[in-house]
């Protein structure tokens, strides 16, 4: 123990004023560390926001079967937008990505009308089930499976499988837009997968059909609203 001499202060004052300025150096480095790895954390993180939940989407449900102020999340900005109107026609396709009917019309059916002037494509997935669908061939049609996921997901994930569904049926026209609605089977009132509104050129639903469509048929359509858009 050092001993005191006089008014003379002991020698061990030093080293807990040395030990003070070390405390306060390392606090101030592990602050740094912390600050840096935020910064570089918030660095790597996508803008998408990942797995992040979405806001929801307030609107009213149609009440003369469709409506162009509807909005879903777009599968490439991951915001709400308005569907696309086509010029001539507008398909809206409503569906579910683990059913087998609508990955039959995704993968051969609208592939045969993407070529049709003035027509877009608006795919809406309303089902907050994930899955993908097998389409099966061609022909017999509708002989694939479903792939139905009872557990319900929300509009992030539903983005990212509609994503992978884009991908792996090579819906990557122009004129082809994807969309999420976790609530739009409510909205539009869905009793059978896919459901299918054709808009007129002059912005109008012309037809809604409750189930999926052959090539032929689709065919068949389209030229008869087409038709009744050129008055021929």
């Amino acid at each position: 123990m050092a001993k005191k001499t006089g008014s003379k202060k002991p020698s061990m004052t030093a080293p807990p004023r040395r030990a003070a300025w070390l405390w306060w150096a390392v606090l101030g480095a592990a602050a740094a560390a912390a600050l840096i790895a935020g910064y570089r954390g918030l660095g790597n993180t996508p803008k998408t926001g990942g797995s992040a939940a979405l806001p929801p989407i307030v609107q009213n449900p149609p009440t003369h079967g469709f409506t162009w102020a509807y909005r879903a999340y777009s599968i490439t900005s991951r915001k709400p937008a308005k569907l696309v109107r086509g010029q001539h026609i507008t398909v809206v396709m409503l569906m579910a990505s683990w059913c087998l009917y609508c990955a039959y019309d995704d993968k051969y059916v609208w592939p045969a009308i993407l070529h049709t002037p003035g027509l877009q494509l608006d795919i809406v997935d309303v089902s907050p089930h994930g899955g993908i669908g097998d389409p099966g061939p061609q022909n017999p049609p509708f002989s694939g499976h479903d792939n139905y996921q009872s557990s319900t997901i929300g509009a992030s994930q539903m983005i990212q499988t509609m994503r992978q569904y884009r991908k792996k049926f090579h819906l990557t026209d122009s004129n082809v837009h994807i969309y999420v609605d976790p609530k739009g089977m409510r909205y539009w009132s869905i009793q059978d997968f896919p459901t299918v509104l054709i808009i007129n050129g002059q912005g109008h639903l012309a037809e809604r059909i409750n189930g999926a469509l052959t090539v032929q048929n689709a065919n068949k359509l389209v030229a008869q609203v087409v038709s009744a858009k050129s008055g021929s």
